[in-house]
């Protein structure tokens, strides 16, 4: 068996290491989404017709597994307490979990607990996540975009997840992206139909002299 790159992960608010005294042994820990893609056989066409974009103009994912085999040096009694807390606490139920290597995102999904058992003087669990297909990052982007005049443009970037972001103005004005225009009110807001793609997005405010946007970024 390869050993994990992971040593361990923040479950919420508790640390496989510190608090259950359990490393995750197995090297599978995370799988990729797998992709949800449409392919239509055409009579008489070379090929499939790939339709996979063809309702946002980008691929959309399935979730993604995480699994944490997690073993401890422990006695039996011990190990006992530790399996019936990690069961109460997070069996069915939904979970964010922060790797230590990658301590800048988190994944979103609901874990399963399975497999307690021991091995002489050590204890196993197994917890798996179906979790969503983007990794977050912790920290939210929060760009402010700003003029000499009412009318100015600026640059959003994005990673892979479209995102979409709320928005912070001090009076009325009106948004344009792409071909799209929004209508603003004052103050922070969400823009419906106002979403961000991977890379540079480029953005107009006419009417106000400035703009704040909010939104996390995703990657896979």
């Amino acid at each position: 068996m390869n050993e994990s790159i992971f040593t361990g992960a923040l479950i919420n608010d508790e640390h496989t290491l510190r608090d259950f005294g359990a490393a995750i042994t197995n090297s599978d820990v995370i799988s990729m989404p797998e992709p949800n893609t449409t392919l239509l056989a055409v009579p008489g066409r070379n090929g499939r017709l790939d339709l996979s974009e063809v309702l946002t103009g980008d691929v959309s994912y399935g979730n993604r597994e995480l699994k944490l085999v997690l073993a401890a040096e422990t006695n039996i009694e011990r190990w006992q307490t530790t399996c019936l807390h990690i069961f109460n606490k997070y069996h069915g139920r939904n979970v964010t979990v922060v790797f230590d290597d990658d301590t800048g995102h988190y994944y979103v999904g609901r874990a399963a607990v399975s497999d307690p058992h021991r091995l002489r003087n050590a204890g196993q669990l197994t917890i798996t996540v179906d979790a969503e297909p983007f990794r977050y990052e912790n920290e939210q982007t929060e760009i402010t975009l700003s003029g000499s005049t009412t009318a100015f443009d600026g640059i959003l970037p994005n990673a892979r997840m479209p995102v979409s972001p709320e928005v912070d103005v001090p009076n009325a004005c009106t948004l344009m992206h792409g071909d799209d225009i929004f209508t603003l009110k004052a103050g922070r807001q969400p823009v419906p139909g106002f979403v961000l793609h991977e890379g540079d997005n480029r953005v107009s405010i006419t009417g106000a002299r400035s703009a704040t946007f909010y939104y996390r970024k995703g990657c896979l």
